[in-house]
């Protein structure tokens, strides 16, 4: 769902944060790094289930305290900061506080299923079937177009601009 999280990240920060100086790069990715993770280790590793250390409380954790030991006040700083929150807001829109298993990973031992069943071969029919998810990644698409729109990204300046400062028009706000 990489629509839906892309955008309910973005609105969610922006609503709560009103932030103009972030750096929208880091917060894309930080919004899509848990799935990364927890894929690429399916991939590797085989698993019948999509989460796994990427959407435990403990990796975005460890990777504050990192932050916050590496960095000092400042655009880089604010700039990782958005990652680790569009992380744990990823973890917040998955719902994964109902499942202490993986949320509080290694609390409850250190196995989360990683072999076993494989994921992938499910993975179109969990997909196609799914209502919700289509409903979901619909309603992201709507507001990463009008987002697309507010911001002026039609414009290859404004683009250009995102690219390097990864910061939006600030008529966008």
């Amino acid at each position: 769902m990489l629509a839906w999280h892309l955008a309910a990240i973005t609105l969610l920060f922006r609503w709560i944060f009103r932030d103009p100086k972030v750096d929208m790069r880091f917060l894309a990715f930080g919004a899509v790094v848990p799935d990364m993770i927890d894929l690429t280790a399916i991939t590797i590793l085989g698993g019948d289930r999509a989460e796994l250390w990427g959407h435990s409380l403990v990796v975005p954790s460890l990777l504050t305290i990192l932050v916050l030991l590496a960095t000092r006040r400042g655009r880089r700083r604010r700039a990782w900061m958005a990652l680790v929150v569009a992380w744990l807001f990823h973890l917040l829109l998955d719902g994964m506080w109902t499942d202490a298993t993986v949320f509080l990973w290694p609390t409850f031992g250190w196995d989360l299923g990683a072999g076993g069943d494989a994921f992938w071969p499910s993975a179109w029919d969990r997909a196609l079937h799914d209502p919700l998810r289509w409903i979901l990644e619909a309603a992201g698409l709507a507001y990463l177009g009008w987002l697309w729109i507010q911001a002026g990204l039609s414009d290859p300046d404004a683009r250009a601009a995102l690219a390097t400062t990864g910061r939006l028009n600030p008529s966008s706000n």
